[in-house]
């Protein structure tokens, strides 16, 4: 992907590789009901927008 573009959505997977958290941490994350996902078959896939959002909206830190 070039660098100009933005991702549109994760897996968990890909989110393990940004993020200073565990496959583990993030699946519990994923399976909170206030926690932004799609699932598409068994591919569970976290929007970029809706991410930022939760980050937003719980930790005060982002502006």
């Amino acid at each position: 992907m070039a660098k100009d573009q933005e991702r549109i959505c994760f897996t968990v997977s890909e989110l393990a590789e940004i993020l200073p958290l565990g496959k583990n941490s993030l699946y519990k994350l994923v399976n909170r009901n206030d926690f932004p996902k799609v699932k598409v078959g068994k591919k569970i896939l976290i929007p970029a927008i809706g991410l930022t959002k939760w980050l937003e909206d719980n930790s005060g830190l982002i502006s």
